[in-house]
C-alpha cells in the first residue's frame, strides 16, 4: 500500500513445479492492481521470431502474415501485472528489449516506428539460478540486476519437512470439494511416507497424488501407498516406512569408557554425505532433519 500502484519488479526463482506461477497471482490479486489485468507467458514457449512480436505486437506488414497491427502482451497488461514465467528463455536480443521497457516505460511495436508508453508491474520467474546463468554470459546481467530488486525464492517440496503435510491437506479439502467426495485425511503411514519422499516434481507432482488417490483410492484415510520407490512397499521386499526406522542395531554395545555425543552425531552427518556426493539437501532427507540443521552442524564443526 505504501508504494501504491509504482511496484517494483519481483523476480521468482524455484524448481520446477514448486509453485511460481501460484505466487505470481497471489501476489498480483493481492496488490494495488488487483482490479487490473494480469496478463501470462511462459517464455519457453516462445520461438525467437515469435517472442518479440508476442511482447511487443506488431504493425500490419511487419512480416509476411501480419495482415492486422495486433497489440502485445506488454500493451495488453498496461496497467496492471505482466508475469514472464522461465524468462531466461528469451534470447540476449529480447531480453535486451524487455530490458528498454522496463527502464523506460515504452515500447515499440515490429515493424513500427512509434513508441508506445506502457505501465506494467513486471513479475519474473526462472527454475534455474540467473545470477550463474549471467556468469555463464547466458542472461543479460544488466536485466539481472533490474529484475533482482525483490526475489523470492522458493524451497523444493522435500525441503519443506512437516509443511508438507499442511499443504496436503489443503489439496486433499480442495479436491474433495471437487470431487464431491466426504471428507477423510491421512493416515499416519501416509504422513511419514509423504515427508519422507524426495518429490521430484514438487507441488505439482504432489497435487496429481493426491488427486490420483482421491479417483482411484477406497474409502478410508490416505496412505499414498502408489508413491514409487522404497516408501511404497516395492516388489522384492522392500520394507514400509515403519521397519525403516529400527536401525538401529539392539546388540552394540557402548564402550566402557564412554563417548562424546556430540562427535556421533558429527560422524553420522559426515557419513550421509559421504553417501548423498556431498548433498546437503538429500542428506538431510535421509537424516530426517532441515537443511538448515545439517548446515549448522558443518558449520559448528569447521569453527
Amino acid at each position: 500500500k505504501r508504494l501504491g500502484s509504482g511496484l517494483p519488479p519481483v523476480l521468482i526463482e524455484g524448481e520446477t513445479g514448486t509453485g511460481k506461477t501460484s505466487v505470481a497471482r497471489w501476489l498480483h490479486h493481492h496488490g494495488s492492481r488487483a482490479k487490473l489485468p494480469l496478463v501470462e507467458v511462459n517464455c519457453s514457449t516462445l520461438t525467437e521470431n515469435l517472442a518479440e512480436s508476442e511482447l511487443f505486437g506488431h504493425e500490419r506488414g511487419a512480416f509476411t502474415d501480419a495482415r492486422t497491427a495486433r497489440i502485445g502482451l506488454f500493451e495488453a497488461a498496461d496497467g496492471g501485472t505482466l508475469f514472464l514465467d522461465e524468462i531466461p528463455s528469451l534470447s540476449l536480443a529480447n531480453q535486451a528489449k524487455v530490458l528498454t521497457a522496463i527502464e523506460d516505460g515504452k515500447i515499440r511495436r515490429v515493424g513500427g516506428n512509434r513508441e508506445t508508453i506502457v505501465n506494467v508491474r513486471l513479475i519474473t520467474a526462472s527454475n534455474a539460478d540467473i545470477k550463474q546463468l549471467v556468469a555463464d554470459g547466458l542472461f543479460r546481467e544488466d536485466l539481472y540486476h533490474r529484475l533482482d530488486l525483490l526475489r523470492l525464492q522458493i524451497p523444493p517440496l522435500r525441503e519443506r519437512g512437516s509443511d508438507i503435510i499442511r499443504l496436503s491437506n489443503y489439496l486433499i479439502s480442495r479436491l474433495l470439494r471437487k470431487y464431491r467426495r466426504p471428507a477423510v485425511g491421512i493416515s499416519p503411514q501416509g504422513e511419514r511416507r509423504l515427508v519422507a519422499y524426495g518429490w521430484p516434481g514438487n507441488v505439482r507432482e504432489l497435487a496429481n497424488e493426491i488427486e490420483r488417490a482421491i479417483v482411484l483410492g477406497g474409502e478410508g484415510e490416505f496412505d499414498f501407498a502408489q508413491l514409487p520407490g522404497v516408501l511404497s512397499g516395492a516388489a522384492g521386499g522392500t520394507p514400509e516406512p515403519a521397519q525403516l526406522d529400527d536401525w538401529f542395531n539392539d546388540s552394540w554395545s557402548f564402550p566402557k569408557r564412554g563417548f562424546k555425543l556430540e562427535s556421533a552425531i558429527d560422524r553420522i552427518i559426515d557419513h550421509a554425505l559421504e553417501q548423498t556426493g556431498d548433498n546437503v539437501s538429500e542428506a538431510a532427507r535421509v537424516l530426517g532433519v532441515s537443511r538448515d540443521q545439517v548446515r549448522y552442524r558443518l558449520k559448528k564443526k569447521n569453527r
